[in-house]
Protein backbone atom coordinates (compact mmCIF):
# COMPACT_ATOMS: atom_id res chain seq x y z
CA UNK A 1 0.00 0.00 0.00
CA UNK A 2 1.55 3.52 -1.07
CA UNK A 3 1.18 5.03 2.27
CA UNK A 4 3.69 7.38 3.65
CA UNK A 5 6.19 6.22 6.45
CA UNK A 6 7.32 7.28 9.38
CA UNK A 7 10.34 9.04 7.93
CA UNK A 8 8.26 11.40 5.42
CA UNK A 9 5.92 12.47 7.99
CA UNK A 10 8.47 13.39 10.36
CA UNK A 11 9.87 15.16 7.21
CA UNK A 12 5.83 16.90 6.72
CA UNK A 13 5.38 17.40 10.83
CA UNK A 14 9.20 19.33 11.11
CA UNK A 15 7.88 21.67 7.86
CA UNK A 16 4.58 22.61 9.80
CA UNK A 17 6.53 25.48 11.00
CA UNK A 18 7.36 26.58 7.22
CA UNK A 19 3.77 26.27 5.07
CA UNK A 20 5.25 27.99 2.22
CA UNK A 21 8.36 25.38 2.08
CA UNK A 22 6.27 22.37 3.47
CA UNK A 23 3.74 23.37 0.24
CA UNK A 24 6.17 23.54 -2.53
CA UNK A 25 8.19 20.42 -1.13
CA UNK A 26 4.48 18.67 -0.70
CA UNK A 27 3.70 19.76 -4.34
CA UNK A 28 6.99 18.29 -6.19
CA UNK A 29 7.34 15.33 -3.87
CA UNK A 30 3.80 13.97 -4.42
CA UNK A 31 3.99 14.51 -7.86
CA UNK A 32 7.10 12.49 -8.56
CA UNK A 33 5.73 9.68 -6.38
CA UNK A 34 2.86 9.74 -8.14
CA UNK A 35 4.08 8.65 -11.22
CA UNK A 36 5.83 5.37 -10.10
CA UNK A 37 2.79 4.45 -8.05
CA UNK A 38 -0.19 5.39 -9.95
CA UNK A 39 -3.04 2.70 -9.79
CA UNK A 40 -4.83 2.14 -13.20
CA UNK A 41 -8.09 1.71 -11.37
CA UNK A 42 -10.46 4.89 -10.22
CA UNK A 43 -12.27 3.22 -7.14
CA UNK A 44 -12.69 -0.47 -5.82
CA UNK A 45 -15.42 -1.00 -3.22
CA UNK A 46 -17.21 -3.73 -1.48
CA UNK A 47 -20.41 -2.93 -3.16
CA UNK A 48 -21.39 -0.13 -5.46
CA UNK A 49 -21.48 3.24 -4.95
CA UNK A 50 -24.61 5.19 -5.82
CA UNK A 51 -24.64 8.94 -6.55
CA UNK A 52 -26.96 11.44 -5.71
CA UNK A 53 -26.80 13.98 -8.45
CA UNK A 54 -29.74 16.91 -9.74
CA UNK A 55 -29.17 16.64 -14.05
CA UNK A 56 -25.36 16.94 -14.84
CA UNK A 57 -24.78 19.07 -11.65
CA UNK A 58 -21.99 17.95 -9.07
CA UNK A 59 -23.45 17.37 -4.96
CA UNK A 60 -21.77 16.97 -1.81
CA UNK A 61 -23.43 16.67 1.47
CA UNK A 62 -20.09 18.38 3.52
CA UNK A 63 -18.63 17.45 6.73
CA UNK A 64 -18.19 14.13 8.47
CA UNK A 65 -20.07 14.76 11.65
CA UNK A 66 -23.79 14.85 10.33
CA UNK A 67 -25.89 12.07 8.48
CA UNK A 68 -27.26 13.92 5.34
CA UNK A 69 -30.24 10.95 6.01
CA UNK A 70 -33.17 10.91 8.23
CA UNK A 71 -35.35 8.23 9.56
CA UNK A 72 -38.10 8.75 6.67
CA UNK A 73 -35.02 8.13 4.03
CA UNK A 74 -34.69 11.72 2.72
CA UNK A 75 -31.52 12.96 1.69
CA UNK A 76 -30.01 16.38 2.20
CA UNK A 77 -27.54 17.43 -0.92
CA UNK A 78 -25.51 20.41 -1.92
CA UNK A 79 -26.08 20.72 -5.81
CA UNK A 80 -24.30 22.89 -8.05
CA UNK A 81 -23.74 23.91 -11.62
CA UNK A 82 -20.03 25.99 -10.49
CA UNK A 83 -16.78 23.79 -10.79
CA UNK A 84 -15.36 22.90 -7.30
CA UNK A 85 -12.15 22.79 -8.64
CA UNK A 86 -12.20 26.37 -7.94
CA UNK A 87 -12.25 28.55 -4.82
CA UNK A 88 -16.26 29.27 -3.52
CA UNK A 89 -17.40 32.26 -5.14
CA UNK A 90 -18.63 35.28 -3.35
CA UNK A 91 -21.48 36.30 -6.04
CA UNK A 92 -23.18 32.76 -7.46
CA UNK A 93 -25.36 30.49 -5.35
CA UNK A 94 -25.65 26.76 -5.10
CA UNK A 95 -28.74 24.48 -3.72
CA UNK A 96 -29.64 22.56 -1.23
CA UNK A 97 -32.18 19.80 -2.38
CA UNK A 98 -33.46 17.35 -0.37
CA UNK A 99 -33.65 13.70 -2.43
CA UNK A 100 -36.38 10.95 -2.14
CA UNK A 101 -35.52 7.15 -1.59
CA UNK A 102 -35.53 7.15 -5.28
CA UNK A 103 -33.25 9.77 -5.59
CA UNK A 104 -35.20 12.21 -7.15
CA UNK A 105 -35.42 15.89 -6.29
CA UNK A 106 -38.60 17.01 -3.46
CA UNK A 107 -37.54 20.32 -3.11
CA UNK A 108 -34.27 23.09 -3.98
CA UNK A 109 -33.08 26.02 -2.16
CA UNK A 110 -31.21 28.68 -2.94
CA UNK A 111 -28.23 28.91 -0.75
CA UNK A 112 -25.39 31.68 -0.67
CA UNK A 113 -23.45 31.24 2.69
CA UNK A 114 -21.34 28.12 1.70
CA UNK A 115 -17.83 26.04 0.84
CA UNK A 116 -16.70 22.96 -0.28
CA UNK A 117 -15.85 21.19 3.09
CA UNK A 118 -19.37 21.93 5.10
CA UNK A 119 -21.55 23.28 2.54
CA UNK A 120 -23.95 25.43 4.47
CA UNK A 121 -24.00 23.39 7.36
CA UNK A 122 -27.26 21.54 6.32
CA UNK A 123 -28.59 19.24 9.28
CA UNK A 124 -31.93 17.72 10.37
CA UNK A 125 -33.58 18.72 13.45
CA UNK A 126 -36.06 15.75 12.93
CA UNK A 127 -37.34 13.84 10.04
CA UNK A 128 -39.67 16.44 8.84
CA UNK A 129 -37.73 19.45 9.37
CA UNK A 130 -33.90 20.86 8.78
CA UNK A 131 -31.63 23.46 9.36
CA UNK A 132 -28.76 25.49 7.38
CA UNK A 133 -26.79 28.75 7.00
CA UNK A 134 -27.77 31.21 4.19
CA UNK A 135 -26.93 35.08 3.53
CA UNK A 136 -29.45 37.66 4.40
CA UNK A 137 -28.58 39.98 1.89
CA UNK A 138 -31.09 42.89 3.33
CA UNK A 139 -29.37 43.01 6.73
CA UNK A 140 -26.00 41.85 5.54
CA UNK A 141 -25.63 38.84 8.18
CA UNK A 142 -25.36 35.25 7.95
CA UNK A 143 -28.71 33.77 9.24
CA UNK A 144 -30.11 29.76 9.98
CA UNK A 145 -32.99 28.94 8.32
CA UNK A 146 -35.59 25.81 9.13
CA UNK A 147 -37.49 24.27 6.09
CA UNK A 148 -40.45 21.82 6.77
CA UNK A 149 -40.14 19.45 3.55
CA UNK A 150 -44.34 18.23 4.43
CA UNK A 151 -45.12 22.39 3.96
CA UNK A 152 -42.25 22.59 1.56
CA UNK A 153 -41.71 26.28 3.10
CA UNK A 154 -39.52 27.79 5.42
CA UNK A 155 -40.72 27.58 9.07
CA UNK A 156 -37.91 29.42 10.99
CA UNK A 157 -35.20 31.96 10.71
CA UNK A 158 -32.24 33.10 13.01
CA UNK A 159 -29.97 36.03 13.13
CA UNK A 160 -27.32 33.97 13.87
CA UNK A 161 -25.87 30.89 11.47
CA UNK A 162 -25.45 27.49 13.06
CA UNK A 163 -22.33 25.48 13.79
CA UNK A 164 -24.18 22.64 15.78
CA UNK A 165 -28.14 21.84 16.87
CA UNK A 166 -29.89 19.71 19.22
CA UNK A 167 -32.69 18.93 17.50
CA UNK A 168 -35.59 21.64 18.46
CA UNK A 169 -34.07 22.66 21.54
CA UNK A 170 -31.17 24.83 20.90
CA UNK A 171 -27.81 25.68 18.72
CA UNK A 172 -24.65 26.67 19.11
CA UNK A 173 -23.63 29.51 16.68
CA UNK A 174 -19.77 31.19 16.25
CA UNK A 175 -18.39 33.75 14.49
CA UNK A 176 -18.02 32.39 10.45
CA UNK A 177 -16.76 35.85 9.53
CA UNK A 178 -13.77 34.92 12.07
CA UNK A 179 -13.65 31.53 10.26
CA UNK A 180 -13.47 33.19 6.56
CA UNK A 181 -10.46 35.36 7.81
CA UNK A 182 -8.83 32.67 9.72
CA UNK A 183 -9.55 29.68 8.19
CA UNK A 184 -11.29 30.24 4.52
CA UNK A 185 -12.18 26.43 4.14
CA UNK A 186 -14.90 26.60 6.41
CA UNK A 187 -15.73 30.27 6.57
CA UNK A 188 -18.14 32.34 3.82
CA UNK A 189 -17.34 35.04 1.70
CA UNK A 190 -20.44 37.59 1.76
CA UNK A 191 -18.72 39.60 4.06
CA UNK A 192 -15.35 41.01 3.97
CA UNK A 193 -12.35 39.88 6.60
CA UNK A 194 -12.00 41.19 9.68
CA UNK A 195 -9.71 43.68 10.90
CA UNK A 196 -5.84 42.96 13.25
CA UNK A 197 -8.36 44.91 15.54
CA UNK A 198 -11.60 42.66 15.41
CA UNK A 199 -9.60 40.06 15.45
CA UNK A 200 -8.10 40.46 18.98
CA UNK A 201 -11.41 40.99 20.41
CA UNK A 202 -11.78 38.42 22.33
CA UNK A 203 -14.47 39.75 24.94
CA UNK A 204 -17.49 39.83 22.43
CA UNK A 205 -16.64 36.95 19.82
CA UNK A 206 -17.20 33.28 20.89
CA UNK A 207 -19.85 30.83 20.88
CA UNK A 208 -23.28 31.58 21.19
CA UNK A 209 -26.44 29.27 22.51
CA UNK A 210 -29.55 30.21 20.63
CA UNK A 211 -32.90 28.91 21.53
CA UNK A 212 -34.87 27.30 19.17
CA UNK A 213 -38.41 28.36 20.88
CA UNK A 214 -37.54 31.83 21.03
CA UNK A 215 -34.76 32.79 18.81
CA UNK A 216 -32.88 33.97 22.33
CA UNK A 217 -29.32 34.13 22.35
CA UNK A 218 -26.43 35.00 24.38
CA UNK A 219 -22.54 34.70 24.20
CA UNK A 220 -22.01 31.37 26.27
CA UNK A 221 -17.86 30.91 25.43
CA UNK A 222 -16.30 33.90 24.93
CA UNK A 223 -12.49 33.55 23.18
CA UNK A 224 -11.49 35.30 26.30
CA UNK A 225 -12.55 32.93 28.61
CA UNK A 226 -11.12 30.27 26.58
CA UNK A 227 -7.64 32.34 27.13
CA UNK A 228 -8.26 31.82 30.80
CA UNK A 229 -8.15 28.20 30.63
CA UNK A 230 -4.65 27.23 31.82
CA UNK A 231 -3.42 30.46 29.91
CA UNK A 232 -0.22 31.05 28.23
CA UNK A 233 2.14 34.40 27.83
CA UNK A 234 1.86 34.02 23.96
CA UNK A 235 -1.66 34.31 24.07
CA UNK A 236 -1.69 37.93 23.84
CA UNK A 237 0.04 37.89 21.02
CA UNK A 238 -2.02 35.30 18.57
CA UNK A 239 -5.14 35.21 16.56
CA UNK A 240 -7.78 32.85 18.27
CA UNK A 241 -10.55 31.18 16.93
CA UNK A 242 -13.20 28.20 17.82
CA UNK A 243 -14.76 25.72 15.19
CA UNK A 244 -16.05 22.41 14.78
CA UNK A 245 -18.63 22.41 17.88
CA UNK A 246 -20.43 18.48 18.41
CA UNK A 247 -23.03 18.85 21.03
CA UNK A 248 -23.12 15.47 23.22
CA UNK A 249 -25.88 12.67 22.83
CA UNK A 250 -28.03 14.01 25.67
CA UNK A 251 -27.67 17.73 24.39
CA UNK A 252 -25.85 18.77 28.25
CA UNK A 253 -22.71 19.75 27.23
CA UNK A 254 -20.38 19.83 23.64
CA UNK A 255 -16.84 20.15 22.39
CA UNK A 256 -15.11 22.01 20.20
CA UNK A 257 -11.56 23.08 18.84
CA UNK A 258 -9.48 25.85 20.42
CA UNK A 259 -7.09 27.00 17.54
CA UNK A 260 -4.74 29.58 17.90
CA UNK A 261 -1.65 31.38 15.13
CA UNK A 262 1.20 32.57 16.39
CA UNK A 263 2.62 33.66 12.50
CA UNK A 264 1.90 30.97 10.47
CA UNK A 265 2.52 28.48 13.60
CA UNK A 266 -1.39 26.77 14.59
CA UNK A 267 -1.83 25.43 17.92
CA UNK A 268 -4.72 23.18 19.18
CA UNK A 269 -6.94 22.78 22.36
CA UNK A 270 -9.80 20.26 22.52
CA UNK A 271 -12.02 21.71 25.15
CA UNK A 272 -15.57 20.97 27.08
CA UNK A 273 -18.31 23.14 27.69
CA UNK A 274 -21.62 23.24 29.67
CA UNK A 275 -24.07 23.77 27.14
CA UNK A 276 -26.25 25.53 29.86
CA UNK A 277 -23.79 27.57 32.11
CA UNK A 278 -20.73 27.85 30.00
CA UNK A 279 -18.30 26.01 32.03
CA UNK A 280 -15.13 24.84 30.42
CA UNK A 281 -12.86 22.18 30.82
CA UNK A 282 -9.34 21.35 28.96
CA UNK A 283 -9.34 18.02 27.30
CA UNK A 284 -6.34 17.91 25.68
CA UNK A 285 -3.69 20.32 25.37
CA UNK A 286 -1.14 18.57 22.91
CA UNK A 287 -0.89 20.89 19.88
CA UNK A 288 -2.40 19.37 17.69
CA UNK A 289 -6.44 18.39 17.77
CA UNK A 290 -7.61 17.22 14.17
CA UNK A 291 -11.11 15.15 13.87
CA UNK A 292 -13.50 14.19 16.82
CA UNK A 293 -16.87 12.28 17.68
CA UNK A 294 -18.97 11.95 20.42
CA UNK A 295 -18.83 7.73 21.31
CA UNK A 296 -21.07 8.29 23.80
CA UNK A 297 -22.32 10.85 27.11
CA UNK A 298 -18.78 10.25 28.50
CA UNK A 299 -16.29 8.83 25.60
CA UNK A 300 -14.94 11.12 22.68
CA UNK A 301 -13.07 9.60 19.94
CA UNK A 302 -10.95 11.77 18.09
CA UNK A 303 -7.97 11.89 15.75
CA UNK A 304 -5.29 14.09 17.46
CA UNK A 305 -1.79 14.46 19.69
CA UNK A 306 -2.28 12.26 23.11
CA UNK A 307 -0.29 11.58 25.31
CA UNK A 308 3.99 11.36 24.81
CA UNK A 309 3.04 13.40 21.85
CA UNK A 310 1.88 10.35 19.95
CA UNK A 311 -0.30 11.45 17.12
CA UNK A 312 -3.19 8.97 16.30
CA UNK A 313 -6.62 7.79 16.95
CA UNK A 314 -7.73 8.23 20.23
CA UNK A 315 -10.35 7.62 23.20
CA UNK A 316 -10.96 10.20 25.62
CA UNK A 317 -12.70 10.17 29.06
CA UNK A 318 -14.19 13.20 29.38
CA UNK A 319 -15.06 13.26 33.12
CA UNK A 320 -11.75 11.53 34.05
CA UNK A 321 -9.46 12.68 31.41
CA UNK A 322 -8.02 9.52 30.46
CA UNK A 323 -6.56 8.81 27.35
CA UNK A 324 -6.23 5.44 25.52
CA UNK A 325 -5.00 4.37 22.57
CA UNK A 326 -7.45 3.33 19.69
CA UNK A 327 -5.90 0.70 17.38
CA UNK A 328 -2.79 2.83 16.83
CA UNK A 329 -1.53 -0.46 16.11
CA UNK A 330 -3.99 -0.64 12.92
CA UNK A 331 -4.82 2.63 11.56
CA UNK A 332 -1.61 4.36 12.43
CA UNK A 333 -0.20 3.43 8.69
CA UNK A 334 -3.48 5.54 7.48
CA UNK A 335 -2.94 8.82 9.32
CA UNK A 336 -5.47 11.16 9.91
CA UNK A 337 -9.17 10.26 9.29
CA UNK A 338 -12.71 11.65 9.59
CA UNK A 339 -14.22 9.47 12.23
CA UNK A 340 -18.33 8.87 12.57
CA UNK A 341 -19.34 6.68 15.12
CA UNK A 342 -23.05 3.95 15.15
CA UNK A 343 -22.36 1.96 18.47
CA UNK A 344 -19.34 0.16 18.74
CA UNK A 345 -18.58 0.62 15.22
CA UNK A 346 -16.92 4.01 13.65
CA UNK A 347 -16.10 4.53 9.80
CA UNK A 348 -13.47 6.80 8.72
CA UNK A 349 -11.28 7.73 5.82
CA UNK A 350 -7.56 8.73 4.48
CA UNK A 351 -6.16 11.78 3.03
CA UNK A 352 -4.85 10.60 -0.71
CA UNK A 353 -1.78 8.40 -0.51
CA UNK A 354 1.28 8.22 -3.20
CA UNK A 355 -0.97 6.70 -5.59
CA UNK A 356 -3.66 9.70 -4.69
CA UNK A 357 -6.19 7.09 -3.76
CA UNK A 358 -8.64 7.77 -0.31
CA UNK A 359 -9.29 5.05 1.69
CA UNK A 360 -12.56 4.05 2.91
CA UNK A 361 -12.30 1.96 6.27
CA UNK A 362 -14.71 0.22 8.57
CA UNK A 363 -13.90 -0.19 12.12
CA UNK A 364 -14.78 -1.90 15.38
CA UNK A 365 -13.51 -0.07 18.58
CA UNK A 366 -14.21 -2.59 21.14
CA UNK A 367 -13.56 -5.62 19.03
CA UNK A 368 -10.26 -4.25 17.04
CA UNK A 369 -11.96 -4.86 13.84
CA UNK A 370 -10.26 -3.15 10.97
CA UNK A 371 -11.91 -4.15 7.35
CA UNK A 372 -10.99 -1.53 4.62
CA UNK A 373 -14.18 -1.13 2.43
CA UNK A 374 -12.81 1.49 -0.77
CA UNK A 375 -10.49 2.89 -1.89
CA UNK A 376 -11.03 6.32 -4.35
CA UNK A 377 -8.98 8.22 -6.72
CA UNK A 378 -8.69 12.01 -5.67
CA UNK A 379 -7.02 13.91 -8.20
CA UNK A 380 -4.49 17.05 -8.46
CA UNK A 381 -6.79 19.15 -9.53
CA UNK A 382 -8.82 19.24 -6.39
CA UNK A 383 -6.53 20.84 -3.77
CA UNK A 384 -6.48 23.36 -0.99
CA UNK A 385 -10.27 24.91 -0.30
CA UNK A 386 -11.17 22.94 -3.12
CA UNK A 387 -9.98 19.19 -1.49
CA UNK A 388 -12.75 16.54 -0.92
CA UNK A 389 -12.44 14.70 1.56
CA UNK A 390 -14.42 11.38 1.93
CA UNK A 391 -16.19 12.88 5.03
CA UNK A 392 -17.57 9.29 5.76
CA UNK A 393 -21.01 9.26 7.87
CA UNK A 394 -23.27 6.55 8.48
CA UNK A 395 -26.54 6.38 7.37
CA UNK A 396 -29.55 6.54 10.72
CA UNK A 397 -30.20 2.51 10.95
CA UNK A 398 -26.02 2.43 10.39
CA UNK A 399 -26.84 -0.34 7.20
CA UNK A 400 -25.34 1.97 4.98
CA UNK A 401 -22.22 5.17 4.41
CA UNK A 402 -22.48 8.37 3.14
CA UNK A 403 -19.32 9.59 1.43
CA UNK A 404 -18.36 12.53 -0.72
CA UNK A 405 -15.68 11.67 -3.99
CA UNK A 406 -14.09 13.27 -6.33
CA UNK A 407 -12.93 9.91 -8.38
CA UNK A 408 -15.00 10.73 -11.51
CA UNK A 409 -13.58 13.84 -11.79
CA UNK A 410 -16.50 14.93 -10.56
CA UNK A 411 -17.47 15.45 -6.65
CA UNK A 412 -20.33 13.46 -6.00
CA UNK A 413 -22.29 12.41 -2.82
CA UNK A 414 -22.27 8.57 -2.46
CA UNK A 415 -23.90 6.02 -0.67
CA UNK A 416 -22.59 2.70 -0.65
CA UNK A 417 -24.43 -0.57 1.25
CA UNK A 418 -22.17 -1.84 4.06
CA UNK A 419 -21.75 -5.70 3.97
Amino acid sequence: MSNYNDLERLAARLLGRFPAIKKLAKYIYSRAVFLRVRKSLRYQSIAAPLSFSHGQQTSFFGYYDKSPENQRGFVLSHVSSLSTKERPSTDQLIHLAVFDKNHQVLMSLPVNAYNWQQGCRAQWLNDDEFMFNDFDSENSRYVARVYSVSQEEETKVFDRPVQDSFATDYFVSLNYQRLMTLRPDYGYRSLSALHTKELHDLEDDGLWRVEYGTGTSQLLVSLADACKLNPLPEFSQAFHKFNHVMISPNGKRFIFMHRYFLGKRRVDRLLLADAKTGSLKLLSNFGMVSHCFWVDEKMVLGYLRGPGGKDGYWLMNVDTGEFKPCLQDKLDKYGDGHPHVFGNWFVTDTYPDKARMQHLLLCNWKTGDVKEIGEFFHGFDFDGESRCDLHPRFSPDGKSVFFDSVFTGKRQLYNMDLD
